[in-house]
C-alpha cells in the first residue's frame, strides 16, 4: 500500500442551501492554515465563491475546490482536498460532477431545521455513487436547533444509522465521546482539550459498535477497557463499508466544532486505495494513466480547462493522452492545482488527485483521458432535466450569430443547458433546471460575451405519456429509380413507471430481422418519442416492444427500418391515448405559527398539494408539491404575506399529470 495514497483524501462538502456549508469550508480551509483570513458568505469574500454571480448573490453557483494538509493528534500528517459544492437544487449538476470523482464527503445539516429537501436529493445522489459519509450539525447556537431532531431525520427520512459521536452539554461544551474529552474552541477555531467523564455514554457507544463490529464485539465480550483506537478502526470500517454514519456537532460561524470534522475526514473516509474504482482500476501511481473529466471550463487567462479525477497513474506537463470515446490524442500543457479562483502549477498529478488540464481542448465533461495503451471508458455523466425555458434574442443578426456560439460554449460547459430551435416560430430557446439556473447564465452571458439579450419570461417544459397499450404493424416501401425502400416492424406500446423514461425491448424472433436492422429500429422508435406527437412535445415512460417484421433481400436497410420504427411508434401512440405531464416540485415552506394560515392559502393559491404540516419548535413547516410552473415568484409573495417571515426551499420531484 502505498504510504502516499494511504494518506490522501478526496472529499466534498454537501448541504441544503443556507445550511452552511461554504462557511464550513471556509473555516476548515482557516484551520489548516491555507488561507490566513476568513472571508464570509454575506460579504462576499470566502475562498471557493469566488465567481462574480457567486459573490453577488451569495450562494454557491460552481463547485470549487482546495487542497491543504491536516494532523490529527497522534496521527501522521495527511493531504486533503475538498469540493464545495451548490446547495441550491438548480445547480444540482455540479454536485452530481463531485459525486463522479469524491471519495468521501461531509453532509451539512441546519441544527434548527434538520434534513431538508435538496439534503434528501444530495444524500441520494451519494447513495448512487456509493459515497461514505460523516454528518456535521451546524449552527447548534441557532433558535430552536436540535441534535435529537437531526438524528431522528437522519434515521426516518433517510434510512441512514448515524452514531453521535460527540455530545453538547447544556452549557454548549463539546464532549468527545470516544476520546472522553471536553472541547473548548478559541475565537480563531483552535481547540483545547480537557478530561471529562462520560463514561455512561462511551459505554453505550461501544455496545452499539459492538453490534456491528466483530473487533469492537471480541474486546467488549471480554469486559475490557476497549481502547480509542479499537474504536476509530471500527468507526472507519463500517462508515467506508456504508453501514454507519459519524455525526459531529459546531457552529462554523462562530468557529465552534470544525477542526474535529477534518480528524474526522482523516479518521473515517476512505482514502483512493480503499476505494472500488470504474472499471476495476486501482489506484497506483506506477499504473498507465487514467482519468476522469467532471468539468470543463474557460479562464480568460489561462484557456480551456478540463478538470480531471487521476484514478490511476501520473500525469505531468508534456504527457500525451487520448480523450475517450472520441479518440483523440491531446498533449497537457500544463497542470494547475485548484484553489478557488486561483491556480497553482504542479510538476505532476498523481492518483486519488484532481487538477485543471490545459492542452486537452477536445475534451468534454464526462469523457476518459486514458494513455494510449489503456483502452477504459467511464460512464458518462447523469444530468438533471431541464424543465423551465426562455426564449431569447439579440439585438442584430450578427449579434444573433454570437449569441449562437456563446450558448453552444456554455452548454459545453454545463450539462444541465439545453439549446433548441423552436420549430414554430424560428426562436432560440434555452433550457434549464430552474429559473434562478436561467437568470444566472443570462447575467454570465451579459459579463463574459458583452452580449444585450433580450428573454421571455420563464415557462416549463411539458411532457406527455401514454394511458393505453397499443400494437401497431407499420410497412414502409419506397419504390423509385435506384435502389428502393423496404421495412416491415410491428411494435407494441406500453405505460412504463413514472420517472423510468423510454425503454426499448427486442422480442422478435431470431432471424426475422438480421441483428444489424434492430439498432435502427431502435432509434426510430427513440425518435419518434422525442420528437413526440402533439405540439413537439416529447414522449416519456414508455416501453417499446419490436414484436415482428418482414425484410427484402435487396431493398431492406437500416435507414428503412429506422423510418418504419419511427412511424409505427407515432401512430401506436397516437392510438393508445395521451397524457399531458408537467414538472412539480417538492416544496417546504417554513412560517411562524401565527402566519400559518397565509403560507397554506399562498401554497392552494399555487395549486400546490399538501403533505403534511408539522411544529418545530416556534415555526411551521408545510410539506406540499407544487407545480413547477406556479413556482416563479413564490418566495416573494410568500414574504409579503408573512412580513418577511416566511421561507421556501424547493426540490424537483418529476413529472405529474396535469390537474384542471
Amino acid at each position: 500500500m502505498s504510504t502516499t495514497l494511504k494518506r490522501t483524501r478526496l472529499f466534498g462538502v454537501l448541504a441544503h442551501v443556507d445550511a452552511g456549508k461554504t462557511t464550513v469550508s471556509e473555516r476548515m480551509l482557516f484551520a489548516s492554515g491555507r488561507i490566513h483570513r476568513i472571508g464570509e458568505v454575506h460579504h462576499g469574500t470566502t475562498t471557493l465563491d469566488h465567481g462574480a454571480e457567486e459573490k453577488k448573490h451569495g450562494i454557491t453557483i460552481s463547485a470549487a475546490a482546495s487542497s491543504f494538509t491536516w494532523q490529527p493528534a497522534g496521527m501522521d500528517e495527511h493531504h486533503l482536498t475538498l469540493i464545495d459544492t451548490p446547495g441550491h437544487v438548480d445547480f444540482a449538476i455540479e454536485v452530481e460532477r463531485a459525486l463522479r470523482v469524491l471519495d468521501g464527503a461531509v453532509v451539512v445539516l441546519d441544527a434548527g431545521r434538520g434534513v431538508e429537501p435538496q439534503t434528501e436529493s444530495v444524500w441520494r445522489q451519494a447513495d448512487r455513487h456509493g459515497v461514505p459519509r460523516v454528518v456535521f450539525i451546524n449552527k447548534l447556537d441557532a433558535p430552536g436547533a436540535s441534535v435529537e431532531r437531526c438524528l431522528t431525520d437522519l434515521a426516518e427520512r433517510l434510512g441512514a444509522r448515524p452514531l453521535l459521536l460527540q455530545w453538547v452539554r447544556a452549557d454548549g461544551t463539546i464532549i468527545d465521546v470516544i476520546e472522553q474529552q471536553a472541547l473548548q474552541f478559541g475565537p480563531d477555531g483552535t481547540v483545547s482539550r480537557s478530561p471529562a467523564d462520560e463514561a455512561e455514554r462511551r459505554e453505550l457507544l461501544v455496545q452499539r459498535l459492538a453490534e456491528l463490529d466483530a473487533g469492537v464485539m471480541e474486546a467488549w465480550a471480554r469486559d475490557e477497557d476497549v481502547s480509542s483506537s479499537t474504536l476509530h478502526a471500527a468507526v472507519r470500517r463500517l462508515t467506508c463499508a456504508g453501514q454507519l454514519v459519524p455525526v459531529l456537532c459546531g457552529a462554523a460561524l462562530k468557529n465552534r466544532g470544525v477542526p474535529p470534522v477534518l480528524d474526522a475526514v482523516v479518521r473515517y473516509l476512505p482514502s483512493p486505495e480503499d476505494r472500488v474504482l470504474p472499471s476495476g482500476l486501482r489506484a497506483v501511481e506506477d499504473g498507465a494513466p487514467c482519468g476522469f473529466v467532471f468539468k470543463t471550463d474557460v479562464d480568460a487567462h489561462v484557456g480551456s480547462l478540463a478538470w480531471v479525477r487521476l484514478f490511476q497513474g501520473t500525469v505531468r506537463p508534456g504527457d500525451s493522452l487520448v480523450v475517450r470515446p472520441s479518440l483523440r490524442r491531446e498533449r497537457v500543457a500544463r497542470v494547475l492545482g485548484l484553489h478557488g479562483g486561483h491556480f497553482e502549477p504542479m510538476t505532476a498529478l498523481g492518483p486519488g488527485g484532481i487538477a485543471a488540464l490545459v492542452g486537452l481542448k477536445s475534451a468534454r465533461t464526462g469523457d476518459t483521458v486514458t494513455s494510449e495503451s489503456l483502452d477504459v471508458v467511464f460512464e458518462k455523466l447523469s444530468t438533471v432535466e431541464p424543465v423551465v425555458q426562455l426564449a431569447l434574442s439579440a439585438k442584430s443578426t450578427e449579434e444573433q450569430t454570437k449569441l449562437g456560439e456563446a450558448l453552444r460554449r456554455a452548454c459545453l460547459e454545463d450539462p444541465s443547458l439545453q439549446v433548441r430551435v423552436d420549430g414554430e416560430t424560428g426562436q432560440t430557446v434555452l433550457c434549464g433546471v430552474g429559473e434562478l439556473h436561467l437568470a444566472i447564465w443570462l447575467e454570465k452571458l451579459s459579463r463574459r460575451e458583452g452580449l444585450e439579450v433580450r428573454a421571455s419570461a420563464p415557462a416549463v417544459s411539458y411532457r406527455d405519456t401514454i394511458t393505453g397499450v397499443e400494437t401497431v404493424t407499420y410497412r414502409h416501401v419506397r419504390q423509385n429509380s435506384g435502389p428502393g425502400q423496404f421495412a416491415v416492424v410491428t411494435v407494441k406500446v406500453a405505460p412504463s413507471p413514472a420517472g423510468a423514461g423510454v425503454s426499448f425491448v427486442d422480442d422478435v424472433e431470431r432471424g426475422v430481422i438480421p441483428a444489424e436492422f434492430i439498432p435502427a429500429v431502435e432509434r426510430g422508435a427513440r425518435a419518434a418519442l422525442e420528437r413526440g406527437v402533439r405540439e413537439g412535445v416529447p414522449v416519456v415512460d414508455v416501453e417499446v416492444t419490436l414484436l415482428d417484421g418482414l425484410t427484402h433481400s435487396v431493398d431492406s436497410s437500416p435507414m428503412a427500418f429506422e423510418v418504419a420504427a419511427s412511424l409505427a411508434v407515432q401512430q401506436a401512440v397516437e392510438r393508445a391515448g395521451l397524457c399531458r405531464l408537467e414538472p412539480v416540485a417538492r416544496a417546504q415552506v417554513t412560517v411562524p405559527e401565527s402566519f400559518l394560515g397565509p403560507a397554506l392559502g399562498e401554497v392552494a393559491s399555487r395549486r400546490g398539494a399538501v403533505q403534511g404540516v408539522s411544529t418545530v419548535g416556534p415555526v411551521c413547516v408545510i410539506e406540499a408539491r407544487v407545480p413547477i410552473a406556479r413556482t416563479f415568484g413564490f418566495v416573494t409573495s410568500l414574504r409579503s404575506r408573512t412580513e418577511g417571515r416566511g421561507s421556501v426551499s424547493l426540490s424537483h420531484a418529476g413529472f405529474e399529470p396535469v390537474k384542471a
